[in-house]
């Protein structure tokens, strides 16, 4: 047999040739066969089965279908039940229109799917109430048309069995069709020990209600023992434990005469009664079991989404301590080495002030003036170093004379560089330890003259709120997003410094933002790449009523 395939799919290898030849052969075999057994356990009184289960075969089979293929599964169902309602020794013309009535219902159960029909799985609850809602319209329609058939071909009243069809069919499609659309496997699997205790649990629940001298009254214990299944096993497991306590049922009801058994007074009521429990039993077993696999997937994933929070928030603090672990041997290294410079930068110091009070040539005295300068503004950096670690009393600074002494300091190395400095007076008066501002101011003043060469730096000065911002600006070729991000960190050096002639060590951006942060201020830096820096040193300003 060819097996039919969607217009334009490539074939499928032929494992999965084999495969699908043998779902299309043997599938409306056993949907026949089904039928057969359905038929020998008509009701007296009755044109109808008490159940179907070729009905769920024939939903399992659609829902296996691929896409192009379900059409043709439409057909073979017509074909199975046919065939098996004429073998029962029904007349054709009936055979047929009783399969066609099947085949109606398969067809109404997919369009209620609709396009959810492809990839569809039992994975929430609101699935399985769409399949559950699939499942009773079908069902009501096969009952509607199957009655009218047999009210019109045998005479049969319409009402019983429009009902027994109704509550057969929807428990075969529950209970058999749902085995098509199951979701992943758990992981947990039953114990066997706990499934043979639980299923001799059911069948003594069994006996008691549907045995001889069985009370119906007592059916509500089947549902106990089902809720437990429901709750405690893999969806799976819950449909085949509700599978086999209706069949189970079904056979006590057709061989003890129990609570459900044949009463030959009432021979009508016995079919109804139990149909419609078994319809009962597979709508309460789809829903409670769909609910537990749902909560219990919405837990993994929430247990897997805290695992991982808690992996990157372990990733996150083991990071932030080797980030404290380098800068606190960062802030070693610099304060042991500002240490261990400090007494060679002294006898440079003397001994290049006192080879300046000697008779020297202008070309010597300008050598020892640069070593001087370079010598001044190497302790300034150190005393940086080690002031920035231990807190200064803090006094009213007027910042214009700060700018001019800074300023100064830098005029030399600015001319060097065919720089030019700029200042404007500002009046402004700020509250931190002057040392400490004046060195911070030095840093950015140094580092802007650095890059400034041929250019010109900009010192100004504006209050901002309760805060006094100094604004050093240069005309250089500015910082990359790179090199901002890594410019305060200490010996860090960025391409842009690279063949400046600066000998900086990437401790003076450093430094700056310490001292200010120890005087309740800051260090900012803004850049476009090429178009210069702007650096603003923020300190707190002088309330009004002590500037006044």
């Amino acid at each position: 047999m060819t097996t039919p395939t969607a217009a334009g799919n490539t074939p499928p290898p032929p494992s999965s040739r084999t495969r699908r030849w043998v779902f299309w052969t043997a599938t409306p075999i056993v949907i026949a066969a089904l039928g057969l057994v359905g038929l020998a356990l008509q009701a007296p009184g009755f044109s109808i089965a008490w159940w179907w289960p070729a009905a769920g075969a024939s939903t399992w089979f659609a829902l296996r279908a691929q896409r192009g293929e379900r059409r043709w599964a439409l057909v073979a169902t017509l074909i199975a039940t046919s065939t098996s309602n004429a073998l029962a020794g029904r007349p054709w013309p009936v055979a047929l229109m009783y399969g066609l009535c099947n085949t109606i219902e398969i067809a109404v159960f997919l369009g209620v799917l609709g396009r959810d029909v492809d990839g569809f799985r039992l994975t929430t609850l609101t699935r399985a109430v769409h399949f559950v809602a699939a499942s009773l319209a079908a069902s009501a329609v096969l009952g509607v048309t199957i009655a009218a058939a047999a009210s019109l071909l045998a005479e049969a009243s319409f009402l019983p069995i429009a009902i027994v069809a109704f509550a057969s069919h929807s428990s075969a499609i529950i209970l058999i069709g749902a085995l098509a659309v199951l979701p992943p496997r758990e992981a947990r699997m039953p114990q066997v020990v706990e499934l043979a205790v639980h299923a001799v649990v059911a069948l003594a629940t069994l006996f008691l209600t549907f045995g001889p001298g069985g009370a119906a009254n007592l059916s509500f214990l089947v549902f106990a023992v089902l809720a437990g299944g429901c709750l405690r096993f893999p969806l799976r497991t819950a449909l085949w434990q509700s599978l086999l306590i209706c069949i189970a049922a079904l056979l006590f009801t057709l061989t003890a005469g129990g609570a459900f058994g044949f009463d030959l007074a009432a021979p009508r009521a016995s079919p109804v009664t139990l149909v419609i429990f078994m319809s009962t039993v597979g709508v309460f077993t789809l829903l409670v079991s769909v609910a537990r696999y749902e909560s219990r997937t919405h837990a993994a994933l929430a247990l897997t989404a805290a695992e991982e929070m808690g992996q990157a928030e372990r990733a996150r603090v083991a990071a932030l301590g080797a980030q404290l672990e380098l800068q606190r041997q960062r802030e070693d290294f610099a304060t042991t080495t500002s240490h261990e410079l400090r007494t060679p930068l002294t006898n440079i110091l003397g001994y290049t002030d006192l080879l300046l009070d000697t008779d020297l040539d202008d070309k010597q005295r300008g050598w020892l003036t640069k070593v001087r300068r370079g010598a001044d503004r190497l302790t300034t950096l150190i005393d940086g170093l080690i002031e920035a670690r231990t807190p200064g009393t803090t006094d009213a600074v007027a910042i214009d004379a700060v700018i001019i002494r800074v300023r100064a300091a830098h005029a030399a190395d600015a001319a060097a560089r065919h720089a030019t400095i700029v200042a404007t007076p500002t009046g402004l008066i700020a509250r931190a330890h002057e040392p400490d501002v004046e060195r911070a101011l030095s840093s950015l003043v140094s580092n802007a003259v650095t890059f400034a060469e041929n250019g010109t730096v900009i010192i100004s000065a504006a209050r901002v709120a309760d805060q006094v911002w100094i604004t050093v600006t240069d005309d250089g070729p500015g910082m990359s997003a790179g090199t901002l991000q890594h410019a305060f960190d200490r010996f860090y050096r960025g391409p842009e410094a690279e063949g400046r002639g600066s000998g900086g060590l990437g401790l003076g951006l450093g430094s700056a933002r310490d001292l200010a942060r120890r005087n309740g201020g800051d260090v900012t830096l803004a850049s476009d790449a090429g178009h210069g820096v702007a650096a603003v040193l923020r300190l707190p300003a002088l309330p009004q009523d002590d500037a006044s």
